[in-house]
């Protein structure tokens, strides 16, 4: 009997550890955990602020945000991995706002770096619609949306 006990346990831990599906209920039991310990909960997101003085299309501004959200993803999941499951576990909110000018999208930038949130910025390669090296889309996050929303609570929405 226990040897079939721990072959279900294994088979189990397995299962949970190294699927999508077992992943999202690792991180939903992990999020359950932190409020039954009635720690500090708050809401996480992640915001991508689009330069749109580049008047890129809507296929390109796409691929940029993606190449942010994929960037502070892994930058997450490296430096911060509670913080990513907890944006995972919430529904992995994601805001995507806009800048009028390069200028604008480095300060937001250095202002999120400082203040020790995640940051990515994108710099585009130069193959369609914008000049080699233009930087264009930043991500702010994952992190707590009362700290995020201190430094882009003033952009308006794409």
């Amino acid at each position: 009997m226990g040897l079939f006990s721990f072959g279900i346990g294994f088979c189990s831990g397995y299962v949970f550890r190294n699927t999508n599906y077992g992943l999202q209920i690792g991180n939903k039991l992990f999020a359950a955990y932190k409020l039954l310990k009635n720690e500090n909960l708050q809401e996480y997101k992640l915001v991508l602020v689009v330069r749109d003085d580049l008047r890129m299309g809507q296929g390109k501004i796409a691929a940029q945000c993606s190449h942010a959200s994929v960037m502070a993803y892994k930058n997450a999941v490296l430096y911060n991995p509670e913080t990513a499951r907890l944006w995972e576990a919430y529904a992995q909110a994601k805001v995507v706002l806009r800048t009028s000018s390069e200028k604008s999208l480095i300060e937001l930038y250095e202002t999120a770096k400082k203040s020790g949130l995640p940051t990515s910025l994108v710099c585009d390669s130069g193959r369609t619609e914008v000049a080699p090296g233009s930087k264009t889309v930043i991500a702010v996050g994952p992190g707590p949306s009362n700290t995020i929303n201190k430094i882009t609570g003033h952009l308006k929405l794409l």
